[in-house]
Order: C-alpha cells, then structure tokens, then sequence
C-alpha cells in the first residue's frame, strides 16, 4: 500500500468537523423518511500519512521524522454509526483509487460507490441526475452529506451551484485560502492571464479584482508589522468575499469557517459549511450541529503569528 502523505495538525481537525457531523446527521437522518447518502468529491486512498518531526531522545542529529497513517474521510465516512446508507467515493489518481477499491473489499456489505476521473465531471453528473426529492407517492427523498477537500483550485464554480440547486445537500468545502493568495498576489501588477482565468473558474465571478484590493490594511496592534497587516488584510478580504459567494447560491445557510494553517503558520484553507435546503427545520437542524462543531474546533485553536 502506497502512503498517501498530506497534511498536519490542522489536517486532524478539519477530519474531526467532520467525522462529528456525520455521526449526528446519520443519526438525526435514521429518525425520519429519508435516504442518506456521503459524496466524498476528492477521496484520496481512505487513509492519510502525516510525516512528523522525529523525538530527539539521543540528541536533535539522531532524529527522524515518523510517519504516521490514520483514517482518512473516505474510511471516517464508512465507519460512522448508524451507518450512513450509500457513499460515494470520487478519485481520480489511480494509485488511490485502487486503495479504495480495497478498503471497499472490507465493507462487503455497504452500497459503496466508486468513481474513477474527474470530480468535477461526476459530482455533476450526480447532482443533475439523482431524484432528491423521491416519488411523490412514497414521499421519500434523498439527503446528504458533501465533502469537497481538493488538493488546490480544482473546484469549479460549476459543481459549487450543482450542489447548491439540489436543495438536498449539506457541504463541507475546505477552501483553498492558499491557493488563492499565491493567484492573487496583493500587487495587482503581478496578476496574469493564466491566474485571473483560474480565480474565475473558482469564484464564478469577477468582481474580486476590485473586492481584494480595497481594504484598510492598519496593524491591529505594535507587534504586527504592516507587511503582516497587508497578509492579513488580504486573507480576511478572500474569506469574506468567498463566504458572501457560497451565500449568493446556498439557499439554506453558510456558516463563519473555521481558518486552518500550515505547519508554520501561514493560512492554509477555510472550512466552510454551507446548507443548500432552504426548509426552515433543516436549516435549524443542520445549523446546530455544525455550529457546535466549528465552535468547538475555534476554541481549540490559537491563531499563530
């Protein structure tokens, strides 16, 4: 088995939100007419391998990193209980893809669903073509849970409203912060053909030239240096703006995000959760979980400077 080496701390509670949220929607959704269902859009191999920095117990030149493999969000995903009905696992590499194939192997009897290619093409597909709302007769519809956890800017605009117009779906969408500030240099002169053409495909819009670039950039205090000021300032500017687009398509709610960081400081990505079910009770239900959630995930964070 291949290691599948990504992430760090922040990693483990970005998968905590939402290994939580899983167990209390499978058991709220078990109480009521429905069919549940997780899509996993970028599900990696099932497991992950984070490197950590070695104990110097014989002196700092005998040690070594660790590596150290835990449950990623695919296997989180099929291990919560109850268990959810029906997952969905998207992946496009194919090392990892025939490691979810095995960890399928060992749930023979789960509806696991595999998807091999692009998660954009498929997460799609699945929106348009799933009968969320179910026969009118038996009044049984479909509702679910989405992960989107690219490597980068691989999400589009287009699978961001494809899940949006289900109505049926809850999303958790670990937003690439990163990404988006190496794209969006703070110096506009530095912006290219080719950045500005992906920023587009990410946000659905353009308006952002101008959103990112007029802001106060005011030290919040003598520690922070304007170059620090200037970092910050722009990161809250894309958090808001991003925050204010998954607004204008989920007709539900979009909640405050949790900022994640690098090892070293630096943001790494926004935990969003977005409710694309405009029913009031769903709205309410799905609100309170998450807000606990990502409250709880806040008060276990320090802001690293």
């Amino acid at each position: 088995m291949a290691a599948h080496v990504f992430g760090g701390p922040e990693t483990a509670k970005k998968l905590r939100c939402l290994q939580s949220y899983l167990r209390a929607f499978s058991i709220a959704l078990s109480k009521k007419d429905f069919s549940c269902v997780y899509i996993d859009a970028f599900a990696g191999s099932g497991t992950r391998t984070e490197v950590r920095p070695g104990l110097p117990l014989l002196g700092p030149e005998y040690a070594e990193p660790e590596e150290v493999t835990t449950p990623g969000s695919a296997r989180l995903a099929i291990e919560v209980e109850p268990p959810i009905q029906k997952i969905v696992l998207i992946e496009q590499d194919q090392a990892r893809y025939a490691e979810l194939e095995a960890l399928r192997a060992e749930f023979p009897n789960r509806q696991i669903v595999l998807r091999h290619g692009d998660a954009n093409a498929h997460v799609q597909r699945l929106c348009a073509e799933t009968n969320w709302r179910g026969p009118q007769a038996e009044r049984r519809g479909v509702r679910g849970v989405i992960f989107l956890d690219p490597y980068g800017m691989e999400v589009s605009w287009q699978t961001v409203t494809a899940i949006a117009k289900t109505k049926a779906l809850d999303c958790w969408y670990f937003f690439p912060l990163s990404g988006l500030y190496r794209n969006a240099p703070h110096n506009p002169a530095k912006l290219d053909a080719g950045k500005e053409a992906s920023l587009d495909r990410v946000l659905g819009a353009t308006d952002w030239r101008e959103r990112w670039y007029n802001h106060d950039m005011q030290p919040v205090d003598i520690f922070e240096t304007h170059a620090q000021a200037v970092r910050r300032a722009d990161i809250d500017a894309i958090e808001s703006y991003v925050k204010e687009r998954l607004q204008s398509v989920f007709e539900g709610a979009v909640l405050d995000p949790i900022r994640l960081h690098h090892r070293n400081g630096p943001p790494l990505a926004s935990l969003f959760f977005a409710i694309s079910n405009p029913s009031r009770d769903a709205v309410k239900l799905a609100s309170n979980i998450a807000s606990h959630i990502l409250n709880e995930g806040r008060s276990s964070h320090r802001r690293p400077r």
